[in-house]
């Protein structure tokens, strides 16, 4: 190979390497363009996706405060500047105690030291007082952030959620109240028409029974007119039984005289005989002497009830009354237990029940501040689990619905 040929060589391998090099560049300079485009489009989302969550963090329908351990303000959003009544900047730095008027400090500072050593979300509702006066309720949770040091606050105003809770409950107590006053009225009512049926039937029927007396004295055995009286006789014995069962029902006597246990034993007695078919087994526990009346006639009515219930849709053979007074631990006073249960064929207390029984029971119970619990399945049985707190349960008024 000649030196001319040689140089030639070079020159193309030379020339070859630039046009390759090129290309290379040119496709590096692409690729660069393109990365670019995407980074930018990627940096437009990332400021975009900033700005939403700047908006979201700022106009959040709560307030978020970031605080340490002794409760200075390190930042807060635009509503917890709101919430707080000032401006973000005169807050940052702030004890956050120092931005009410009235506030229960020691619930709070015992709040804030319960925060830093719980993991998890530790949450209060505390009522405030602005400089007007004016009360409001506010609920905190807070969650200690990574450095330990610092925790995450979410501040919520609840005022209006109190005042609901309040209204509720005031509409709750209205509506026991009146249901208490209405069995009230219904038991006067009960009493006074026992009275009318025992004072004027039972002396008219006492009138029949002498004179009829007296006609079969004065009559022979053997005639029409003694037939006569002696079925008059029998009728008004039937008559008798039936007005002293609608007593019973109506008011028992035993109740007002010898208290309640006797009078459920007596309604044990009259029922089994009624419906022999079913066991009846009653069980009390604990001191029942010296009850409120109010209380003696919610009790009797609502086993009354439940008795109707087991005979009317239960198809049972055994059933049980339990009834017991007992400690309550939480609300630390004594309270009765009524427990009415049966072995009959029970039902799903998932569908909708049409008997009026178990709901005349359950308006009792609520008109008497206690619960009640239905327990229940297709074959097998129903109990009724009912919780009564004892009202004046150191003397027994017995003359609560006098009769005018």
């Amino acid at each position: 190979m000649t030196q001319s040929e040689e140089q030639r060589r070079k020159d193309d391998d030379i020339k070859f390497s630039k046009t390759e090099l090129l290309s290379e560049l040119q496709t590096s300079h692409f690729e660069l363009e393109m990365q670019y485009r995407e980074l930018k489009e990627t940096q437009q989302q990332l400021s975009e996706s900033h700005s939403r969550f700047e908006d979201l963090y700022e106009y959040a329908p709560v307030g978020y405060l970031t605080l340490d351990k002794t409760g200075h303000i390190l930042s807060l959003n635009l509503r917890g500047a709101k919430l707080l009544n000032n401006d973000r900047e005169s807050l940052i730095g702030k004890s956050f105690m120092e931005c009410f008027f009235d506030i229960n400090k020691q619930v709070f500072t015992d709040y804030l030291q319960k925060v830093f050593i719980t993991t998890g979300k530790t949450t209060v509702d505390l009522k405030i007082k602005n400089a007007d006066e004016h009360i409001n309720y506010i609920r905190l949770q807070s969650t200690v952030m990574c450095d330990s040091s610092t925790c995450l606050m979410i501040m919520s105003d609840i005022s209006q959620l109190k005042k609901t809770i309040n209204l509720n409950r005031n509409l709750l107590n209205e509506n026991r109240r009146l249901m208490k006053e209405l069995f009230q009225v219904q038991e006067k009512e009960r009493r006074s028409l026992a009275r009318e049926l025992h004072d004027e039937l039972g002396q008219w029927l006492t009138v029949i029974r002498i004179e009829n007396e007296v006609i079969l004295n004065n009559t022979p055995a053997d005639s029409m007119s003694a037939a006569s009286a002696r079925a008059i006789g029998d009728c008004t014995q039937k008559m008798n039984e039936v007005i002293h069962e609608m007593l019973h029902k109506l008011r028992p006597m035993l109740l007002d005289t010898l208290g309640l246990i006797d009078a459920l034993l007596e309604l044990k007695r009259q029922w089994s005989t009624h419906h022999p078919q079913i066991i009846l087994e009653f069980k009390v526990n604990g001191e029942l002497d010296k009850l409120h009346e109010s209380i003696n006639i919610a009790i009797f009515r609502i086993i009354q009830e439940g008795l109707n219930n087991i005979y009317n849709h239960s198809e049972a053979t055994w059933a049980q009354i339990s009834l017991s007074r007992e400690s309550d631990l939480e609300c630390m006073e004594d309270c009765l237990l009524l427990t009415i249960e049966d072995n009959g064929k029970g039902y799903n207390i998932n569908q909708q029940f049409r008997g009026l029984g178990l709901l005349g029971m359950r308006e009792r119970v609520i008109a008497m501040g206690g619960t009640l619990s239905v327990r229940s399945a297709c074959n097998e049985g129903t109990e009724i689990n009912i919780k009564l707190p004892i009202e004046h349960s150191d003397y027994d008024e017995t003359n609560l619905y006098p009769v005018d």
